[in-house]
């Protein structure tokens, strides 16, 4: 054996002298190329925005829970989610997934800062900035600043205050716009590639939806601070060769579906195998009430009913009702596996702008102007694009501007928001429109006159991480109460 131990020692050391022509290839010959060593950053931008689609808008962060919470669609068979039954699996896998997705983030910002790419550089902090904040509005406080350090033996970061997070995350949307400013390196051009899945490699969209959510964070806080939101909103509006936002529909941020499979727009895969989601009566009552066109797009009607259109109480008590008495989500957002995943809409940002003008800040444009570009958007978006039948709906008495404005702007604002779960909740938490009573049929015995201010804590970081989650659980009641956000300053709700 020794023998045939040395003999094989030999031929290896004589193989390695034979000539530089096998030592030149010996590298190449050793590097796998099913598991490449480095991830072109369009590559790790495109699973970036469709995880996000696939985890944060799909019936499990979205239907099952927050679109709920707000008033707009709500569970019609295992109901549990809209009762606040909550599954510790699901929370658990929503807080890692947000924390997945912000890791990669971070590898494509390293990537891009490497390779001396400040664009794409941008468009990482962006998408990053808009994940952040759906992640703090749906808990509060989370690990941030020391968060992502786990290749730094980081396991037990500390959890930071809602408040700081939004005041780190206007600096960062600060800092994307003035990469997004720097001049073109004609030596090193940058091209976004095929990754794009929103706006197919145009930089100056990507700046757009940048500033456009650097005015969604800031009216978020306009409440609690008043003074320093409306130098952010008065700042962007007042520059926009600077600081550009959405113009049009043409500007929304929408993730667009491939349609087949494994790549199905969430809502329409679920609809293929389950039924379990109907029209919340919230918001069909509102449309009723509104004489609202976009009613038969966003819900379908129900056969033989006194009423074309149903909705059900949200968190309805178990056995207290018929599911073929209630309205489905529309074809249009529930049928099309080729369908769409709204991150942002330009209706969004005229509302934001409409609300501004109405607290008298600077804006460079009239409140009513804004608002009716933010209903008139609404409608063609959802292909109303006769502004006849739009004037006329404008014109009615419970929509026209004049009286009970602010009211007025949320309501529309909350409509537009149709399929934006995380948004819209953020939304109906912050004005208080509508107050939503919780549910009727709770798991709770205890009485709430909201529906729930926060999402659970994961048991994950109550086990793993207890000294820090402990200092963040402090005044929670029943979960889901107790805490409010930072920003929401509603009184004497429980």
């Amino acid at each position: 054996m020794k023998k045939i131990n040395i003999l094989s020692l030999v031929v290896v050391l004589g193989l390695l002298f034979v000539g530089n022509s096998c030592t030149d290839d010996w590298e190449e010959m050793n590097v796998d190329p099913n598991n490449p060593t480095e991830v072109p950053a369009t590559n790790i931008l495109a699973n970036t925005i469709r995880y996000t689609g696939d985890q944060f808008f799909d019936d499990w962060q979205g239907m099952n829970n927050f679109l709920s919470y707000s008033g707009h669609v709500t569970k019609i068979q295992y109901i549990d989610e809209a009762l606040y039954d909550y599954r510790e699996s699901v929370v658990n896998a929503a807080w890692r997934d947000y924390y997945i997705t912000q890791l990669d983030l971070k590898k494509m910002r390293d990537i891009a800062v490497e390779k001396e790419k400040p664009y794409t550089e941008a468009v990482a902090e962006t998408f990053s900035v808009f994940l952040w904040q759906m992640a703090t509005d749906q808990w509060k406080d989370i690990p941030y600043t020391e968060a992502l350090k786990a290749e730094e033996e980081e396991n037990t970061p500390k959890y930071d205050s809602q408040e700081s997070i939004y005041y780190d995350l206007i600096t960062r949307l600060e800092n994307a716009n003035t990469l997004f400013n720097t001049a073109p390196n004609a030596a090193n051009p940058e091209v976004l590639g095929e990754g794009d899945l929103i706006f197919g490699g145009d930089f100056a969209k990507w700046q757009k939806f940048c500033n456009s959510l650097h005015l969604r964070v800031a009216i978020r806080m306009s409440e609690v601070a008043p003074g320093d939101a409306q130098a952010e909103i008065e700042k962007i509006m007042g520059d926009p060769a600077k600081y550009p936002i959405m113009e049009s529909n043409a500007d929304n941020a929408f993730f667009f579906w491939p349609g087949g499979a494994p790549y199905k727009e969430p809502w329409a895969e679920n609809n293929e195998t389950r039924d379990d989601h109907g029209m919340a009566k919230t918001l069909i009552d509102h449309l009723y009430d509104l004489n609202d066109p976009r009613l038969p797009i966003y819900a379908e009607p129900v056969e033989g009913a006194a009423r074309e259109y149903v909705g059900l109480v949200e968190g309805a008590e178990k056995g207290s009702f018929s599911t073929d008495t209630i309205s489905r989500p529309g074809a249009y957002y529930r049928n099309n596996p080729a369908g769409h995943t709204p991150f942002m809409r330009y209706a969004e940002v005229m509302f934001i702008a409409a609300e501004a003008a109405e607290k008298g800040w600077n804006v460079g444009i009239s409140a009513q102007d804004a608002y009716e570009a933010g209903v008139t958007a609404s409608m063609n978006e959802h292909g109303i694009t006769d502004q006849a039948a739009i004037d006329a709906y404008l014109a009615q008495p419970n929509v026209a501007y004049g009286t009970d404005n602010m009211l007025k702007i949320h309501k529309q604002k909350w409509v537009a928001l149709f399929k934006q779960g995380q948004e819209l909740w953020a939304e109906q938490r912050r004005t208080d429109f509508p107050p939503i009573d919780d549910a009727p049929g709770s798991v709770y015995t205890a009485d709430h006159d909201r529906q729930p201010f926060r999402y659970p804590y994961p048991s994950d970081e109550k086990n793993l991480n207890t000294s820090e989650w402990e200092k963040a659980a402090t005044g929670i009641v029943d979960n889901f109460w107790g805490q409010q956000m930072w920003w929401d300053t509603r009184t004497g709700i429980q």
